[in-house]
């Protein structure tokens, strides 16, 4: 992978197609790579959005920022890395890309729609920008990546609300309503 100890490392995982309007992500990355000029975005995923979204990384001078990963069969090995998971759909249905963040202790910033709102609870157990505020989403992250006691803060909180979502709890629910 080759990245720094001390660069700033944001992950950005789902398909590449309209609704989960990745474009937002890259936009959020101007505002960061100010205080950051050696941050990384890696937008794992692909799709039909690809050309779309590397011309915008292009047209905002960001190459050297925002790495297209692709499909990822080891993205465990990036979620590891991660300072901050970020999420930008316009409509979402029960996200496992963050549950699986917040399970792993990283702190998490999404746009707010039904899905991001059942899982994160603004300003306690991650961070919501709306749709479209790219400068929301850049406030919340660069929040989160300069001060490590509030990033763990959200992390352990995170993690502790994420369990109940996990294989076990989600199976017995689902005994419970269907046997």
């Amino acid at each position: 992978m080759g990245f720094g100890t001390e660069q700033k490392i944001i992950l950005c995982v789902g398909e590449l197609l309209p609704n989960k309007n990745q474009v937002m992500a890259i936009h959020m990355m101007k505002e960061v790579v100010k205080q950051y000029p050696d941050a990384q975005l890696l937008l794992a995923g692909n799709g039909p959005e690809k050309e779309r979204l590397v011309q915008e990384i292009q047209a905002c001078g960001l190459e050297d920022n925002i790495q297209m990963l692709g499909y990822c069969t080891h993205l465990q090995d990036y979620q590891h890395i991660a300072d901050v998971l970020v999420s930008c759909s316009k409509r979402e249905g029960l996200p496992l890309n963050i549950v699986e963040a917040m399970l792993s202790r990283t702190p998490v910033v999404a746009s707010r729609n039904r899905g991001h709102r059942e899982l994160i609870q603004d300003g306690k157990n991650g961070f919501l920008a709306e749709i479209g505020r790219e400068d929301s989403m850049a406030e919340r992250v660069l929040e989160l990546l300069n001060n490590d006691e509030l990033s763990q803060e959200i992390s352990l909180r995170a993690a502790k609300y994420a369990k109940d979502y996990g294989f076990v709890n989600v199976k017995e629910e689902l005994d419970r309503i269907y046997f």
